[in-house]
């Protein structure tokens, strides 16, 4: 299976368009509170439809939330950052959901595991990321050790990952997906192209 590719954090039409064509599979609106790429559904439904599946990046919203602004934005996954327990993710629906995790929380691989599959049939992809909690920190994790783990769900590494360090990622780690966001930008929310084609080329080869 070909590895994913999803980048995050659009903000304008030029680079929801750029990153499809470039080969992106996935492309992330985030609706986290915090975050300097912040949309509204709104916003995130103006942005131009593409080849590129849809996702929607949350943090503290309710269920009904969620469900609310995958419906009014046209998203295809909920990406979920704040700790939502497996009862939540089924609500949204199994295979809408990409829930994060966190291995620097968990003293080893095989503890991150049992934790990961606690989630088995509630979820589409895993995502491991860096940091403790949310997401956003532009920090790597090691890769390495990451190659021992192996769920029973596809899964998406995430954190500061970009043209000059995603195909070692891809290669020690071995996910089935990255996610992309910072390490392609020139600013918080507006894509470099140029990287966002590198990054593609190092995974994809094309």
């Amino acid at each position: 299976m070909a590895t994913l590719v999803k980048i995050c954090g659009m903000t304008r039409p030029e680079d929801v368009t750029g990153c499809a064509e470039a080969g992106a599979d996935l492309l992330g609106f985030i609706f986290a509170a915090k975050s300097p790429r912040r949309l509204t559904a709104a916003q995130a439904a103006a942005l131009p439809r593409t080849t590129a599946k849809r996702v929607g990046v949350f943090v503290e919203q309710t269920l009904e939330e969620v469900l609310a602004v995958m419906d009014a934005a046209g998203l295809d996954f909920a990406q979920l950052h704040g700790g939502q327990d497996a009862a939540f993710c089924r609500a949204v629906g199994p295979q809408r959901v990409i829930r994060a995790f966190w291995p620097q929380k968990h003293p080893d691989t095989a503890a991150l595991a049992a934790e990961v599959e606690r989630f088995a049939g509630a979820i589409r992809y895993a995502l491991l990321d860096a940091g403790t909690s949310g997401g956003g920190h532009g920090v790597s994790l090691p890769f390495a050790p990451l190659a021992e783990f192996s769920p029973s769900m596809p899964w998406l590494l995430a954190g500061g990952l970009g043209p000059d360090n995603v195909a070692e990622a891809v290669a020690q780690a071995r996910p089935h997906g990255v996610d992309l966001n910072s390490g392609v930008e020139s600013s918080p929310g507006l894509k470099e192209l140029a990287k966002v084609r590198r990054s593609l080329w190092a995974v994809k080869g094309k």
